[in-house]
């Protein structure tokens, strides 16, 4: 889009009501929004590495920092911390989006295979362990599948992973395989869902998205970047599918892409219950 270029662009995602963008970029610690019909971005320049954003019911952003989750109005330039990591994380979250219930859900960041957790954050309940053993939390989503609410989880060093969930009371059944990346090129990154119930999965490494139903591998899109990193739909429409991009030595390394005319739509993204 334009001369719109990132270091590490990450952790995209559509305000349906306010027509913008939101992404960031991980190496200069900026968060990044377009309004519907600007050219050039608007930043803010946060205090560490952002990671993940999320939308909430009150209209600003919950954004992963390096010492805890904070509240963020863009437009003002300010940032509140909502919360520390929970005792003995040791480390910072990654990626996070809001489930159906309006409860954030997130995990640990981790470069290559470690030890390492997914976690629900409510703003009632505090912090609660979901699953103990995701090395890399990357492109959580939360849908409904036949009727079961179903948690998404992605595991940047595995596959992307599916849970019977809970929301409210926090818990999630037995782990299954929902997206298995075994055979593409890439490692699961960020993820949006279409208004199909469709998963759109960055892989990073791959140079492609891919689409996964519950009936496993639907589709793969190449892209002309090598390591996308997250995808959203938006536009007034939900028709565009927008992708960032990791910088690097081709041509569209670090660009932030758009996809139009696919037979998909987006559905809005799940926003965070602030209290």
């Amino acid at each position: 889009m334009g001369s719109i270029s990132a270091g590490w662009g990450e952790s995209l995602v559509w305000d349906d009501q306010q027509n913008r963008l939101y992404f960031v970029d991980c190496l200069t610690s900026t968060l990044h929004w377009l309004d519907q019909g600007d050219i050039e971005p608007h930043g803010f320049v946060l205090p560490s590495m952002p990671t993940g954003v999320v939308l909430t019911t009150t209209g600003d952003l919950v954004v992963v920092l390096d010492d805890g989750l904070y509240t963020c109005e863009p437009d003002d330039r300010t940032l509140d911390l909502l919360t520390r990591y929970p005792a003995g994380f040791e480390g910072r979250c990654n990626d996070a989006s809001a489930d159906l219930s309006g409860n954030i859900v997130t995990g640990k960041l981790n470069m290559g295979p470690a030890e390492g957790s997914s976690w629900q954050f409510s703003f009632s309940r505090g912090w609660t362990l979901l699953d103990p053993e995701i090395s890399n939390t990357n492109g959580p989503a939360a849908l409904d599948i036949d009727g079961r609410s179903t948690l998404i989880v992605g595991d940047t060093s595995a596959q992307y992973f599916a849970y019977d969930y809970d929301a409210e009371a926090a818990t999630v059944g037995p782990r299954q395989v929902f997206g298995d990346t075994t055979d593409l090129a890439g490692h699961p990154d960020g993820t949006t869902v279409d208004a199909e119930g469709g998963l759109w999965c960055a892989l990073v490494g791959g140079g492609q998205l891919a689409r996964y139903t519950p009936d496993g591998l639907d589709s793969t899109v190449e892209v002309p970047a090598t390591n996308p990193t997250d995808v959203t739909f938006g536009g007034a429409g939900l028709d565009h599918l927008y992708i960032t991009t990791i910088g690097g030595d081709a041509e569209m390394d670090g660009a932030l892409l758009v996809i139009t005319g696919l037979e998909q739509t987006g559905r809005p993204e799940p926003r965070a219950h602030v209290n």
